[in-house]
């Protein structure tokens, strides 16, 4: 048996996938298992902070991909980013 084409093709891609899922477990759990004290205790403030980035990359990768490779202006994505973020302005 063969492996996937992904697999065979992109294996960077598939080693960093993986890093990500395992950040996506471990970060979370940092702010509740590890100590106060300790050097790799993310405070509530800092995983919003890097909640916030994601988030602004995520937007930024949308708008890349939609207007870079197809050469579509499309504002649909700043005005869903707006009213999402519209709750968060009045905090």
């Amino acid at each position: 048996m063969t492996a996937p084409r992904l697999l065979r093709d992109d294996p960077g891609g598939v080693l960093l996938l993986s890093l990500l899922a395992i950040l996506a477990i471990v970060v979370p759990l940092s702010t509740t298992l590890v100590p106060d004290a300790s050097a790799f205790h993310l405070s509530p403030y800092v995983l919003t902070l890097v909640g916030k980035y994601l988030c602004f990359a995520m937007l930024a990768l949308a708008v890349d991909l939609i207007w870079g490779y197809c050469g579509i202006l499309s504002l649909g994505h700043a005005a869903f980013f707006s009213l999402a973020a519209m709750p968060w302005a009045c905090i």
